[in-house]
């Protein structure tokens, strides 16, 4: 009821402050086109295409809306590119999931941990999360709204709503809420995600003056079954309906199609609720342009900043079992447990974060904002709380950074590092480096570094978490010591991306088995090379290709596919001088490798050792699959989209007929068969 309440207050909120200030901002704010385009962080952004949003309004108008992100100088405009499933779905293309959209999903191109200090360790959920990280901080000329409503087969919905304005030139306000989740075409697993955040920016007249503030919260539910009894069961005659199919965990949970019963049984729920409170003030040289007798604008070039920011954030993760299933007997042959069933149980680790942070940033070049040298110290206090105890710790760090884009673009210096001086993780430190060059319009943007860490292993793998329950494993882990050097080089002339990293990891923290922690302590490495390339094949046709090239020395504990490829084959075209068009074929490709397994209970993703507690045999299974194969159709007219997409087409069978050839993409789990979306998405100035 909360939830429901806090969103239509909030839209209703939207649409009073829409009617009231829509034509207050008539382009005050057109100066900011004029602002520099960043770089995209690593591969995801490609040179060609193009990221600005003009819309033209009966009011002989213009939109102007541009965004950055809370850390970063850089200015974005909105992406309006229309052949990118990755733009409007919750599952990255590079992600695997048990089996529906909301449940667990790991990348299948490794990607280390580089975060020193405190860590809960559940991350099987990240990419269902709204984080400051990833919030975008707008400035817009006249209110504006999008919606987009995905709808897949077996009831799968995805819904998200943003609106941002200015109140008025100096103040902004945003809201977004997403919603994600479906009953799914397995046993429990049904997933339903709500994520909803609030949050604002204000500049004073005089520029001297900054605040960035808001909040953020998600929840979390995906039912988990702990995978099929067995892999054979699957390719059974018996079960032509996929919801039969006999899981470990789940018994006999009826199929639910209501995508709002947010009522679990059994599976996972993670929460948390994050409030943060940026203030800035600047010294330095003031200035003026005086337009007419009535309008001057104001500029600031800022010497000396003082910061502050505070957050507050509680983090609440659960596993819970109403009705276990004591016919299976999974849990007491994978964790040693209910060897006498219950009625019920559930494992919980609740913990709260208060962060203050000082620091003072310098500008050694007036006019130049994007050179700067800044110095830190943070008090972080932590509080977690497990069945049988409370823990309080605290940590104080240093931070320091120092970024340099010269005025012409051509060199770009980030150096930046944190050590923790005292506390719970003292010792803890990230070092990172990167030099940047244009070289030229026809050559690119290169782009070196190198970034080491050393960090406490995450603290579900700690002796106290609740999760760490009958551990036979080390009762202490060994601080970890990640390293990375990387390469970037972006060639938009010829419309590709490469990029490099070599990653060095010891004392590498996982699980070997369900329950128990282990760590990798002898070094080792893995090579990792990517490939982005856009080609016309025609006039019209476009070969967009992704390739990861991934290669794991020795007998370390990290599965990943040696290829992984992409390819999407698109007729990109306007069919209408306003109506632009793309279809195709999508074909997704991993060669064999031995992929990993599952806890439920830990919500964590490990690799097949032979492990004795696997129902599915003490012999790693060596992953084949076919090629995933969707063919879709997007249109796009103005700021309206339209998505019509058939996927999994290579789970096709002609004996018996119907979609039942699915791939595994872990030990005991399935994609589905034949699923179709069928989606719009409108932005639109209010």
């Amino acid at each position: 009821m909360r939830l429901s309440l806090l969103i239509r207050v909030c839209c209703v909120f939207c649409c009073v402050l829409g009617s009231v200030q829509g034509l207050r901002a008539q382009g005050s704010l057109g100066g900011l086109q004029n602002s520099v385009q960043g770089m995209g962080q690593g591969m995801g952004n490609r040179g060609g295409k193009k990221d600005s949003l003009h819309h033209r309004t009966g009011l002989e108008d213009t939109l102007t809306l541009t965004y950055r992100f809370l850390d970063s100088t850089h200015i974005y405009k909105l992406d309006t590119s229309v052949a990118d499933i990755d733009k409007f779905y919750p599952v990255p293309s590079i992600y695997k999931t048990l089996g529906n959209v909301g449940t667990a999903a790991e990348s299948i191109v490794f990607t280390p941990n580089f975060k020193p200090g405190w860590d809960a360790g559940f991350h099987a959920y990240d990419i269902y999360r709204l984080t400051w990280e990833t919030t975008r901080f707008f400035t817009t000329t006249r209110p504006y709204t999008e919606m987009e409503y995905l709808l897949g087969s077996a009831n799968e919905q995805n819904i998200r709503i943003l609106h941002t304005q200015n109140i008025n030139e100096h103040w902004n306000f945003a809201f977004q809420y997403r919603l994600t989740g479906g009953p799914g075409q397995y046993k429990s697993e049904k997933s339903n995600h709500n994520n909803y955040s609030l949050y604002t920016w204000y500049e004073s007249p005089r520029k001297r003056y900054h605040l960035y503030g808001g909040f953020l919260a998600n929840n979390l539910k995906s039912e988990d079954n702990g995978g099929f009894i067995n892999n054979s069961v699957l390719y059974s005659p018996s079960y032509n309906n996929r919801f039969d199919v006999p899981t470990n965990v789940g018994g006999n949970t009826d199929y639910q199609s209501n995508i709002f019963n947010t009522t679990l049984e059994t599976g996972t729920h993670y929460s948390d609720f994050q409030l943060l409170l940026r203030q800035q003030y600047d010294l330095g040289q003031q200035d003026s342009i005086v337009v007419n007798d009535s309008t001057t604008y104001y500029l600031f070039y800022p010497r000396i900043r003082l910061q502050h920011t505070f957050q507050v954030n509680t983090y609440n993760y659960q596993y819970v079992d109403n009705s276990p299933d004591s016919s299976t007997h999974f849990y007491q042959k994978a964790y040693n447990f209910l060897s006498t069933p219950l009625p019920g149980f559930y494992i919980q680790d609740k913990w709260s974060q208060i962060i203050n942070d000082f620091a003072l940033y310098q500008f050694p070049v007036a006019k130049n904002p994007s050179q700067y040298l800044t110095e830190g110290i943070s008090l972080e206090t932590l509080r977690g709380t497990f069945f049988s105890r409370i823990m309080e710790f605290y940590n104080v760090y240093g931070h320091a950074e120092y970024r340099n884009q010269t005025r012409n673009k051509k060199w770009d210096i980030d150096l930046h590092g944190k050590l923790y001086l005292e506390g719970y993780n003292i010792g803890n430190y990230d070092v990172y480096g990167s030099l940047a060059r244009s070289l030229g319009r026809r050559i690119g943007y290169l782009q070196a570094g190198f970034e080491n860490t050393l960090r406490t292993p995450s603290y579900i793998y700690q002796k106290y978490s609740s999760f760490n329950f009958n551990n036979t494993g080390i009762t202490t882990p060994t601080n970890e010591n990640n390293t990375q050097v990387f390469g970037y080089l972006w060639m938009p002339y010829l419309k590709m991306n490469v990029a490099a990293h070599y990653y060095l990891m010891t004392n590498y923290t996982y699980l070997k088995d369900y329950t128990g922690v282990a760590q990798y302590s002898s070094p080792f490495n893995i090579l990792q090379l990517s490939v982005q390339k856009e080609t016309h094949l025609t006039k019209r046709w476009v070969w967009y290709g992704d390739v990861y090239v991934q290669q794991v020395t020795g007998d370390a504990p990290v599965r990943v596919p040696l290829v992984y490829t992409r390819d999407r084959f698109v007729y990109e075209g306007r069919i209408h001088r306003k109506l632009n068009l793309a279809t195709g074929l999508e074909i997704k490709y991993a060669t064999a490798y031995k992929n990993d397994m599952y806890s439920p209970l830990l919500g964590q993703f490990f690799p097949q050792l032979g492990q004795s507690d696997s129902p599915y045999g003490t012999s790693p299974i060596l992953y084949h699959n076919r090629p995933e194969i969707d063919a879709f159709v997007h249109f796009r007219l103005h700021t309206f989209y339209l998505i019509a997409r058939a996927e999994n087409l290579n789970t096709l069978s002609l004996s018996p007929f119907g979609f039942k050839s699915v791939n595994q993409p872990y030990v005991g789990f399935a994609d589905p068969g034949l699923i179709i979306h069928f989606g719009i998405s409108w932005g639109f100035v209010n």
